[in-house]
């Protein structure tokens, strides 16, 4: 028995042996695993983008609005920023657009990764407007500053880097200079030749990359017809995202062919007058890739700190063409003056007749209905609106003197991406008569001011844009 339960033992111990060897070996393998788990384990590349500064009539106050960008992306970490052009103001001197190369520069430098930019318009384009220009003394100045950073750049402005194993793309939009996609003359802008085989090659050496970001000033793709080669080309590679500026306003245009479409808004330009959605924001942007098809964007509004969402392209068109009609009001001082005679106002120092005053260049460029809001302020409390409201027979419903409804394409000739033409022959959507409110009479200088605002509701929800149009009391000789 004794014999038995020694060999018993004997048993016990080496199958202990034997499990603990085992539990080790698991143990070991499971540790392994986890080791490998986290070595292959990609978050991707951090990718930070600024948007335009210029298109403003402050520059030093787009700057600043650049340098709180540059903060906010400094708190996100990325592994490289890319600027999608227009840092410059090249309609100025020489020795202006180099100070402002060192200024703007010196606030980039700040960021925790290298940035890198593509040239925009303003950074190329010579002072006096023509069309296809060859004046290239600016697109040469650029090469020069952003060539001692970036010496491919001295050859031609289209170049490429490498981040890790991510590959990059800075295109060239504008070859033909003063043209544009979207408010030139679309035919001129376009990739030549020359930049599409430098493309093609450079895509075919960096075919292995990871994944492939492509950065462009203007959105050539609006000139789909020329640029078609080269998304056909693009989509052959593990081409993840193209980005363009040049709006001022964020758009995210789909996905075609795996590759995401986008373009972002400004970091310090002119914005839109109204929603925030609708492009009133300053912004920038994170685009986290990690293959072709692993992308997502994160936009930072530095404006108000709040959350940001990319607005689709279907509402940004149609927001567009809402901004180009609330343009036609820039004549509204010349084509509804005012001025005080003998105590009354009217619209010229021959007439006795109270004045008037008409909205006329408004109308609908979209294929949703659409309400239109005006709103009145005076500097000189003694002026008040008598009868106000909308014209009979122009609305689609009228909710009040100061609402009404636009029924699509209401009161238009021509819609499209470029241009609106309004339907003035249908005479004022909205008129009002000028009256004393008050005691006294109203004074010469004081402005008159119509706010008018458009909304319709779009994927994002209510959209809407504004414009204030003005006119000043003059007093009559």
């Amino acid at each position: 028995m004794k014999q038995n339960i020694n060999q018993a033992t004997k048993v016990s111990s080496k199958n202990f042996s034997i499990f603990c060897l085992f539990a080790f070996f698991i143990t070991a393998n499971h540790a392994v695993f986890a080791a490998e788990t986290a070595t292959y384990y990609d978050p991707g590349i951090r990718i930070g983008i600024i948007g335009d500064q210029t298109g403003t009539a402050d520059l030093n106050a787009a700057y600043g609005i650049m340098e709180r960008g540059v903060q906010a992306l400094s708190q996100q970490a990325p592994d490289v920023v890319i600027h999608v052009g227009d840092l410059l103001e090249s309609r100025e001197s020489e020795a202006d657009i180099r100070n402002q190369f060192t200024q703007a520069s010196a606030i980039l430098d700040r960021l925790p990764a290298r940035w890198y930019m593509t040239a925009g318009d303003h950074d190329v384009n010579p002072p006096a407007f023509q069309q296809d220009s060859s004046d290239r003394s600016r697109e040469a100045l650029f090469q020069e500053l952003y060539g001692a950073r970036v010496p491919a750049v001295l050859k031609h402005p289209y170049y490429s880097f490498n981040a890790g194993d991510y590959h990059f793309v800075a295109l060239y939009s504008h070859e033909a200079l003063h043209a544009d996609p979207r408010w030139g003359n679309i035919f001129l802008a376009e990739v030549s030749d020359a930049q599409y085989q430098w493309l093609a090659q450079d895509l075919e050496y960096n075919k292995t990359a990871k994944a492939i970001v492509v950065f462009i000033h203007q959105p050539l793709w609006y000139n789909w017809s020329a640029w078609q080669r080269v998304h056909n080309l693009l989509k052959r590679y593990p081409v993840a995202v193209v980005v363009a500026g040049h709006f001022h306003y964020d758009q995210r245009e789909g996905i075609i062919d795996g590759i995401r479409y986008g373009v972002v808004g400004a970091t310090g330009g002119t914005v839109k007058q109204g929603d925030r959605d609708a492009g009133n924001v300053h912004h920038v942007s994170v685009l986290t890739v990690k293959s072709k098809s692993e992308v997502s964007v994160e936009l930072i509004s530095v404006s108000d700190n709040l959350p940001l969402k990319p607005t689709p392209r279907v509402d940004m068109d149609k927001i567009q063409a809402m901004d180009i009609v609330l343009g036609e009001l820039w004549n509204f001082a010349s084509t509804n003056p005012v001025f005080v005679k003998d105590g009354q106002l009217v619209n010229a120092c021959d007439s006795t007749e109270p004045a008037k005053i008409q909205i006329t260049p408004v109308g609908n460029p979209t294929d949703d209905s659409m309400d239109v809001k005006i709103a009145f302020s005076s500097d000189d409390a003694n002026v008040g609106l008598t009868s106000p409201g909308f014209v009979s027979g122009q609305c689609e419903s009228v909710i009040s003197p100061y609402e009404c409804v636009l029924a699509r394409s209401a009161r238009i000739f021509v819609a499209n991406y470029s241009s609106v033409t309004v339907n003035t022959f249908a005479g004022p959507l909205w008129e009002t008569t000028l009256g004393v409110a008050g005691s006294q009479p109203p004074q010469a200088g004081a402005g008159l001011h119509f706010d008018i605002r458009l909304e319709y509701g779009g994927q994002s929800g209510n959209l809407g844009l504004e414009r204030r149009a003005t006119t000043t009391i003059q007093a009559c000789p």
